[in-house]
């Protein structure tokens, strides 16, 4: 087990430049990137066995749509949180995306006030949840 005390963030993005940068931003005291994948697939097997708070999400990869692996997240693990991370500005796919479950939707080229603003919104919530469900 971790002693790490942050939250636990997941990432899917079929560029691995991305999915470095994204890593790079994110960890740290706050949260622990635990795991990464560049499919659908890979994403999939790598989530039935890791704990995770939140995903970061692309939408557009090779062998498998990110919404409708959104989909499978928000049905399998209703206690992740996901957050999109793609270069998809099309209305219908943003519209879809939050009415389905993510909690985010930030826009690719990125800046990391960007990433950890929308992180920590979602973080706070998790969190809150978390606490909710302790009383």
């Amino acid at each position: 087990m971790s002693l790490h005390q942050g939250l636990s963030v997941f990432i899917i993005d079929d560029n691995e430049m991305t999915r470095g940068l994204l890593r790079a931003i994110i960890q740290g005291d706050a949260y622990d990137v635990v795991g990464d994948a560049g499919t659908a697939e890979a994403a999939r097997t790598r989530l039935r066995s890791l704990q995770v708070d939140i995903v970061c999400l692309d939408v557009v990869m090779p062998g498998g749509d990110g919404l409708e692996l959104l989909n499978w997240i928000s049905e399998k693990y209703p206690k992740t949180s996901v957050l999109m991370v793609t270069a998809s500005t099309d209305r219908r796919t943003v519209e879809h995306a939050l009415r389905n479950g993510a909690k985010g939707y930030i826009v690719k080229p990125f800046n990391p006030g960007t990433v950890m603003d929308a992180l920590n919104k979602i973080g706070a919530q998790v969190k809150a949840q978390r606490a909710a469900a302790r009383i």
